[in-house]
């Protein structure tokens, strides 16, 4: 429905962050957010969001419902605080209103975190008469600068922000999510003469505000989404929806213009509809990176949440299997080790794999490896290496690639024109064991496209089968 897309609701999304792997890089994820955040008092062209209630009640509310960007923009008031405004709007919060919301959220949400974009929001030394003034007006940048640091470093709010983003002239490398858990990441700092928070944040920003026309705005976020969907996760994609101007306020480019009463919606539609009849359609599958929205829909906040998939933590399976330091691979559903089993015959040319308990010290039949194949060129694939030298190996069964269920082997490592059989394609997976993240993965075999599994039938036996079997999602 056209009101998902605008109506923000009462969804509660408070810990959407706590099944995202850990190691994931911010750059990766998916992040709804808003653009001037509390921007909620004034005519129509200063209003940016739904009413929640001021000295940032609003901000809690957005950060319940699932945003995790924000966009705060501040004014100097008696030369050492922060008050929050849109131009000349003062919006009823201050800093100090937004520090305490945002601590108080995370303390009790310290799975997520809070990505903030932060801007001196008054032109130095005076601007006209729609901007404000700060007070007083011959505050420069290093002024405005030191009233942060201030914030940053007060004991009021111990470690509320990633340090990293608050140094001076010097932005952060893109932290992980473990890094930022609990914290405020600061983004960026507009309007200061130093830079600040995380370096390259807007490298790739589509932000044309100024009264560009429906059509034409929309088409500039979604080129912009569509490079972040292509781009490498490790870059900063960041997409304002937002735009207003004479005559167009930011709710009619969030929502549309005029009303079509047999499709009850407006008869143009505005950007946010868009945006999500494209996500739902499609559009945008993958990492689409920071969407700053007026007026954002609780199905339309959804729909980006649900870009991160690829980024939750799996539960245990069969399937997937840790890495220890001592060379053991163990099953994540049931804590075996795989093992090199019994040979075929006397001449201890190839032998069976099994599974069983693992030891306080592993014994070498325990042990594995993954090692790059000697000659044959394996494309990114590894050999899994018992500690004999011999390979994991799919029965070759006369060319036939073997069904799942089939049990695997350790054999002499091949070198020739065919040995896809003992190829392996090793793909992180992160999981929960006993409540935690920790790395695992899933290892696929080259030549059958199924993955190393503990055989579930007989998986409580001491020597059971380790097979083939389909790969989990």
């Amino acid at each position: 429905m056209y009101t998902d897309a605008v109506e923000l609701g009462s969804t509660t999304r408070a810990d959407w962050m706590n099944n995202i792997a850990g190691g994931t890089s911010l750059s990766a994820l998916s992040l709804p957010g808003t653009h001037e955040t509390l921007a909620i008092h004034g005519i129509e062209l200063t209003k940016t969001q739904h009413d929640f209630g001021d000295s940032a009640e609003t901000l809690t509310a957005q950060l319940e419902r699932g945003i995790r960007a924000v966009d705060i923009r501040v004014r100097v008031t008696e030369g050492k605080y922060f008050t929050v405004h849109h131009a000349v709007q003062y919006q009823n919060a201050n800093f100090d209103d937004v520090l305490t919301k945002a601590q108080a959220f995370l303390r009790q949400h310290p799975s997520e975190t809070i990505v903030m974009r932060l801007r001196a929001e008054c032109p130095r030394p005076k601007g006209g008469a729609t901007d404000c003034t700060n007070d007083p007006s011959t505050v420069d940048s290093t002024a405005v600068e030191d009233i942060f640091r201030g914030y940053a470093t007060s004991p009021k709010y111990p470690n509320l922000f990633y340090a990293p983003s608050t140094v001076p002239g010097v932005p952060t490398e893109i932290p992980t999510l473990s890094d930022v858990r609990g914290k405020i990441t600061l983004s960026n700092f507009d309007n200061v003469d130093r830079q600040y928070g995380i370096k390259a944040f807007n490298a790739h920003t589509e932000d044309t505000w100024a009264d560009p026309g429906v059509n034409n705005k929309w088409d500039k976020v979604q080129a912009n989404i569509r490079k972040a969907v292509a781009a490498g996760s490790d870059q900063m994609f960041v997409t304002y929806t937002s735009a207003s101007g004479v005559g167009a306020s930011p709710f009619s480019y969030a929502g549309g213009s005029g009303w079509d009463s047999t499709r009850k919606e407006p008869a143009v539609l505005g950007i946010n509809p868009r945006l999500m009849r494209y996500l739902n359609g499609g559009g945008g599958n993958g990492r689409i990176g920071v969407i700053m929205m007026d007026y954002p829909g609780w199905a339309l906040v959804e729909d980006i949440i649900a870009r991160n998939d690829g980024y939750v933590v799996k539960g245990a399976h069969q399937a997937i299997w840790q890495v220890r330091a001592d060379k053991t691979y163990v099953d994540t559903r049931y804590g075996r080790c795989m093992v090199r089993g019994p040979e075929f015959d006397g001449s201890k040319t190839g032998g069976l794999v099994t599974q069983r308990a693992c030891q306080s010290t592993a014994p070498s039949s325990h042990q594995w490896g993954a090692e790059r194949p000697l000659t044959y060129d394996g494309q990114g694939y590894y050999w899994i290496r018992a500690s004999n030298g011999k390979c994991l190996t799919a029965p070759y069964n006369n060319g036939t690639p073997p069904p799942a269920g089939t049990q695997l082997y350790w054999w002499g490592c091949e070198t020739r024109w065919f040995s896809g059989n003992q190829l392996w394609n090793v793909i992180p997976t992160p999981i929960k064991v006993g409540g935690k993240d920790t790395g695992a993965y899933k290892f696929i075999n080259h030549w059958t496209g199924l993955c190393l599994s503990v055989d579930p039938a007989t998986a409580a036996t001491a020597g059971g089968r380790v097979t083939l079997d389909t790969c989990p999602k």
